[in-house]
């Protein structure tokens, strides 16, 4: 905080100042958190706010330095105010507006926006809970609909809940009053309405906030490790903590050291000359700590070196915030994703690619069914250097992104980080050209939002480097063998209609036969198809799977992109012989996940279920008896957790794993066959949302009775003999179905 003002002045200073420059943001970031302490975020899950404009500046930040609330000015004549909050509960939750540090940001917000310590305020009828108070903070307010606007007398400020309840005219009254100088406080929550708003331009908030220079994201979630921290440290304290650090980091004392490092990470709030003076000293700064090259042999260890910890934290948030090249390259580019060569030429191309979203199976949360797909361009951006995208007039505003970086998983929930936590940006395309750049450098893909139907678009990238790029269908093998597959990126695709898969060039520079590896994929896809009802894989996106050095979750995730660690996996991945030959557990496991559906999951078997895709493409596909899949699934082994259930007294909630679960789902199948998992899927696939089952209680009952009827035998004592809670409307229902008697455990469970 600027302590070196009185509170009297940075008042008038920042109320009448034009936001345009870097000390008018710097004063009015000021006077908005001037009250200082913590904010809970209770049960709240507030979004994220990107600035697209220097003007634009972050008001409230997550641990990891993601704007949680921002302000900016509109560009003259109007020039007026906004401040927006990432979620609704800022401005309407009681508990939250109980917090003496959110109830401050408000309410000095309101008076930044209102260009007076005493402004006339309106509130909009879905927040007339907010007058209450406002007037403990010595704040009166009047309950205004947006139609009423004229009629009130022109106040000074308007506060809105802009998620949803906003008409068009509500929407064109506000942006009419803005336009005339009307300052604007809105609170929304935006990622439950990015299905809403298949283009998040046009979602309430990010209509109101547009002129000011930011936007709210339909993707992501603050970071809820810490309370946020109501402060901020000005322009030349920063700069002034930085160049301290700089002289001697390691010679400090801890105390003064902390001291520091807390003040510069205030730097991601930095603009215009301030900010290239405060990139210049941390890339400095970053070099004498490190250089910072976290790799497998020697990890970063978070919490373990603070200095360590505050460099990669800035560069990280930099990188993902910054315009198009104002973030330099980060020295562990080099080392992964990998190196650029230095005669590599930088190129102009017009692509042509899929604006159709296809999407996956509905409420496959993990396959992330309703993601936006990524499709590939054959380019690559170096780190730092900015990729320029002229995109069509269609497009602009309706959720398409520009992204670069293969893999979009964090590592915040790893103990030890084998490269930078975050590899991937994007951008959204609102305009008719757009600038990314990512300081880590990475292939370049358009992603195409859910609900898209475009047919083919034509995309122009300048800047770019060529990768190799093989699309099943449309690459001549000749060309691909000849020249592709040796461009000079570090980083390839090879795409199908089943499966895209991203991976370093050097696993594809012998490579003869993509032709013949998407051949490979296209049967495994396919064949997983079939256990979930006979889906026709035709109607649904390509599958991705990717590549990397340390994946956000295990070994593997399932999901779109499937992530896998960069090992004997990845060459596995495009090597058709061996793929067909032998297969791989994990891939199917993963993909297995990705076909799974929580409307039949029993209790606990988020990894079991996955699994039975697993034994079927190793019996049906590969042609390989289950338990040369996979040893947990060996006779042996599959006979001890039986004995070891049924004798330490079936004990469901204690025991009940998902080795032991996946034993049910073989024994029935071991008797009847794949023929009524087909079958049950399908009805699931094919039931309407007013028939879903709604509890777990449901879904176990569902479940058995529709198996049954599948099976043509009461399987009702059965899955009671494992002690599976089943209620008494399942005997009612399967009463007409012979009783499946001779079971596998039935001796056992006596």
């Amino acid at each position: 905080m600027k302590a070196s003002l009185p509170a009297a002045l940075l008042f008038v200073t920042a109320f009448f100042a034009s936001s345009g420059g870097t000390r008018a943001n710097d004063e009015a970031l000021s006077l908005i958190v001037r009250d200082g302490g913590s904010i809970s975020y209770l049960d709240l899950a507030p979004g994220l706010i990107a600035l697209d404009a220097e003007t634009a500046f972050p008001v409230l930040k997550d641990s990891r330095g993601n704007a949680v609330a921002a302000a900016g000015e509109a560009p003259a004549p109007g020039a007026a105010r906004v401040v927006a909050f990432a979620h609704d509960g800022f401005l309407k939750n009681g508990p939250m507006l109980q917090q003496p540090a959110n109830l401050g940001v408000v309410s000095n917000a309101i008076r930044w926006a209102g260009r007076s310590s005493k402004p006339k305020i309106a509130l909009h009828p879905n927040l007339q809970s907010l007058a209450g108070p406002l007037r403990e903070k010595g704040l009166e307010a009047e309950v205004v609909a947006p139609a009423d606007l004229k009629a009130a007398g022109r106040p000074d400020v308007y506060c809105v809940i802009a998620q949803r309840g906003l008409t068009d005219a509500d929407i064109d009254a506000l942006l009419a009053a803005q336009a005339k100088g009307l300052g604007l406080v809105l609170a929304a929550t935006p990622w439950p309405f990015a299905g809403d708003h298949p283009h998040f331009a046009e979602f309430p908030a990010n209509r109101l906030a547009a002129a000011a220079g930011f936007r709210l994201t339909p993707d992501g979630y603050a970071d809820r490790e810490k309370p946020i921290a109501v402060s901020h440290a000005n322009g030349a304290e920063i700069l002034a903590a930085l160049t301290e650090l700089g002289r001697s980091p390691r010679q400090l004392d801890s105390a003064r050291r902390d001291a520091l490092l807390t003040t510069i990470r205030e730097g991601v709030s930095l603009r215009g000359q301030p900010l290239t003076d405060f990139l210049t000293g941390l890339r400095a700064l970053s070099e004498k700590a490190g250089p910072i090259v976290p790799t497998k042999e020697s990890p970063v260890i978070p919490g373990q070196d603070p200095l360590i910890d505050t460099v990669i934290a800035l560069e990280d948030t930099l990188n993902q915030t910054l315009p198009a090249g104002r973030m330099y390259p980060i020295a562990a580019a080099n080392n992964y994703p990998g190196p650029v060569p230095a005669d590599a030429p930088r190129i102009e191309r017009t692509v042509r690619l899929d604006g159709t979203w296809r999407g996956w199976l509905s409420g496959r949360g993990a396959g992330a069914w309703a993601a936006k797909e990524m499709r590939p361009t054959g380019l690559y951006a170096a780190p730092g250097e900015v990729i320029t995208v002229t995109a069509p007039e269609s497009v602009a505003g309706r959720g398409f992104e520009i992204v670069i970086g293969a893999y979009g998983g964090g590592l915040s929930g790893r103990d030890q980080w084998h490269r930078y936590p975050r590899l991937q940006r994007a951008v959204t395309i609102e305009g008719p050209v757009t600038k990314i750049s990512n300081a880590l450098g990475g292939l370049i893909t358009i992603r195409v939002p859910r609900g898209a139907t475009s047919g083919e678009l034509a995309f122009t990238l300048a800047g770019a480097i060529e990768a190799p790029l093989y699309i099943d269908g449309r690459t001549d093998l000749t060309e691909w063998r000849n020249r592709f597959r040796r461009a000079p990126a570090p980083w390839a695709e090879i795409a199908g209609s089943r499966i895209i898969i991203a991976l370093p060039s050097e696993l594809i520079r012998r490579l003869d036969d993509p032709d013949r590896v998407m051949k490979v994929w296209t049967e495994i896809l396919d064949k997983a198809a079939e256990l979930s009802g006979g889906v026709d894989r035709d109607q649904y996106r390509a599958e991705r799977l990717v590549f990397d050095r340390q994946t956000a979750a295990g070994y593997m995730h399932s999901g779109y992109p499937v992530a896998a660690h960069l090992d004997d996996a990845a060459a596995l991945s495009v090597d058709s012989r061996r793929l067909r030959s032998e297969g791989s557990w994990g891939f199917f496991h993963e993909y297995g996940h990705n076909h799974q559906h929580d409307l039949w999951s029993l209790p606990g078997t988020g990894e079991t279920t996955c699994n039975l895709w697993s034994v079927y493409l190793f019996e049906e596909y590969i042609g390989k008896k289950r338990e040369l899949g996979h040893d947990a699934v060996r006779p042996l082994d599959r006979r001890q957790r039986l004995n070891s259930y049924f004798q330490g007294g079936r004990n469901f909630d204690k025991d009940w794993s998902m080795w032991v679960a996946l034993e049910t789902y073989l024994q029935v199948q071991e008797t009847f066959g794949w023929e009524p998992f087909k079958k049950v899927i399908a009805e699931y696939n094919a039931l309407p949302e007013s028939a879903w089952p709604r509890t777990q209680q449901e879904k176990n009952d569902q479940w058995v009775i529709r198996l049954s009827k599948a099976c043509g035998k009461n399987l009702a004592p059965f899955w009671a003999a494992w002690n599976l809670p089943l209620s008494p409307a399942v005997a009612e229902a399967l009463a007409d179905l012979p009783v499946w008697e001779d079971h596998p455990v039935a001796k056992l469970a006596k």
